[in-house]
């Protein structure tokens, strides 16, 4: 409903907003607010956490690697799946099988990881962030030139 998107909205740009003051900014009552959030957690909300600029609190390096495997993919996207460096794993299509986003803490970090990765003899194409841009923005119903960012 709208008013789903407008409360999920809310919690997109700030998750630790008090129900109350969530209430009012979507003109509902609190006791429905809760039981919207809880019905969310039970379906919709993955986990609850922050997002880490990981270039502020030290020499960590993000990288994105597009695999394809030739023959082991069940066991590159298991590998890849549960490695330490890789922060999110996305099955892609056309020219490849996956999208990894990996943090290192420095450049022994990425080649470990690359001569782990080899093993695998998938064909790789690796791209350094140079900068974050943009990353974890998106809001539900948000809509350019809106005074509040919120779709009405």
């Amino acid at each position: 409903s709208e008013k789903d998107q407008e409360i999920l909205a809310h919690l997109r740009t700030n998750n630790r907003e008090k129900i109350t003051h969530l209430a009012k900014k979507v003109n509902l009552p609190v006791t429905t607010v809760y039981s919207k959030l809880k019905s969310y957690e039970r379906s919709l909300i993955r986990k609850h956490t922050c997002l880490i600029d990981f270039n502020k609190i030290g020499d960590y390096k993000s990288v994105f690697l597009a695999l394809k495997g030739k023959e082991r993919k069940k066991e590159l996207r298991d590998f890849l799946g549960s490695h330490s460096c890789v922060n999110s794993l996305f099955r892609v299509d056309y020219d490849h099988d996956f999208l990894a986003e990996c943090i290192f803490k420095d450049e022994n970090e990425v080649t470990a990881f690359l001569e782990e990765l080899g093993s695998y003899d998938a064909e790789m194409q690796m791209l350094n962030v140079v900068e974050e841009i943009r990353k974890e923005d998106f809001v539900l119903g948000k809509k350019g030139g809106d005074e509040n960012g919120f779709r009405k």
